[in-house]
């Protein structure tokens, strides 16, 4: 089932009660989420993505804008209505309750037709739990568990129902490092095989690109970019975007267009094939670390970009380079390269010379912070 919002806004009033205007949490939202897909909402905390999500369920009520589940308007639908599973970040889970009987306990409230006997709602919940592979913990307490299994036990409850839309909201992040990534593999094969529309909400950026099929990178209750992960973080749109996407972030210098060539400091980066047609100005260059191409100076080519070496980490597969600029962003911004663990670099050289990879090279408007290049 394909999600539409139309205009959707969320207006709070604001806390200080000097300040007469209003938080927006959520600004505008035009976009649809296409049926049988993996969504993840993408951005810093406090921009507006659970509430979003909020909206969605039914918890709380747009200020504007509509909300559509594939052709119905469920904008005014109650919650209880909506068909929908939700999966919050404290898992919520009743703790004198055993597993069997947390996941059968949206089915208990069932009314009418849909009212199952004890025997439906014990057959449903095996299937739950079939789903996320837990059956053989149906006995358990929840402090019998790890925070995965719980986490899987708040899965299963939210999809006893075959929900239309499943919504979880930071699910992963009450979990160590190695349990999100086989938790969110798991998210993944659950929402393939049951191909419910899901929309998934994390500021962990890495998270999101693993698993969705499209991210909505959000800020301050707008969105500034929808797309497939990987598109995204190649042709990001603006500044904002490129520094929130990639581990670790991209590199940012204050840099100028000058005679259809792009300079930091005195280094030409690119020339005019790589600029075109765009005027002289102030920007900002954007440099991803896998974008740096490592020449010593020692064996004839000097790089296009040099600057001063401050650590050399080698981390088995890749190597990190880590270096400064006066032309950093923030002066004195600490950057890194990452290059393969093959190449040789001499920790103790004062500086160290670059190429560019003109694919991990973007260049943003001083001014607006909109991409140029």
């Amino acid at each position: 089932m394909k999600i539409r919002f139309e205009g959707l806004t969320k207006r709070f009033p604001n806390r200080n009660k000097k300040i007469k205007s209003e938080v927006v949490a959520v600004d505008n939202f035009t976009f649809e989420i296409p049926d049988g897909k993996l969504v993840g909402l993408l951005g810093p905390s406090g921009c507006g993505k659970s509430t979003a999500l909020n909206l969605i369920c039914g918890l709380e009520v747009p200020t504007e804008g509509r909300i559509f589940f594939d052709d119905d308007d469920v904008t005014d639908i109650p919650a209880e209505n909506r068909g929908v599973g939700m999966v919050f970040q404290s898992y919520a889970l009743y703790p004198h309750l055993n597993v069997k009987k947390n996941i059968m306990f949206p089915l208990q409230n069932l009314k009418g037709e849909q009212k199952l006997t004890k025997e439906q709602m014990e057959q449903k919940a095996l299937e739950a739990a079939r789903i996320v592979q837990i059956e053989e913990l149906m006995d358990r307490k929840p402090r019998e568990m790890s925070g995965g299994q719980q986490q899987r036990v708040a899965i299963a409850r939210a999809l006893v129902k075959m929900p239309r839309v499943l919504l979880l909201d930071e699910p992963l992040s009450n979990l160590d490092a190695r349990l999100r990534i086989q938790t969110r593999e798991e998210i993944k094969r659950i929402q393939n095989e049951t191909k419910i529309t899901t929309v998934f909400v994390t500021h962990d950026q890495e998270e999101a690109m693993s698993i969705s099929d499209l991210i909505v990178v959000m800020k301050d209750g707008a969105i500034h970019q929808i797309g497939k992960p990987q598109d995204v973080y190649d042709q990001p749109c603006n500044l904002f975007v490129a520094k929130f996407l990639g581990t670790p972030p991209i590199n940012v210098f204050k840099g100028r267009i000058n005679g259809g060539e792009l300079y930091i400091g005195d280094d030409k980066i690119a020339g005019k094939e790589f600029v075109k047609d765009i005027s002289d100005q102030e920007v900002f260059i954007g440099i991803r670390p896998e974008g740096f191409i490592l020449r010593n100076e020692d064996g004839g080519k000097k790089g296009v970009f040099s600057s001063k070496l401050l650590a050399v980490e080698v981390m088995g597969r890749d190597t990190s380079v880590v270096f400064s600029s006066e032309h950093s962003e923030v002066e004195g911004t600490r950057h890194r390269a990452i290059i393969s663990s093959e190449e040789h670099i001499d920790p103790s050289s004062e500086k160290v010379f670059f190429d560019i990879n003109p694919k991990k090279l973007f260049v943003f408007s001083g001014e607006s912070q909109e991409r140029l290049i």
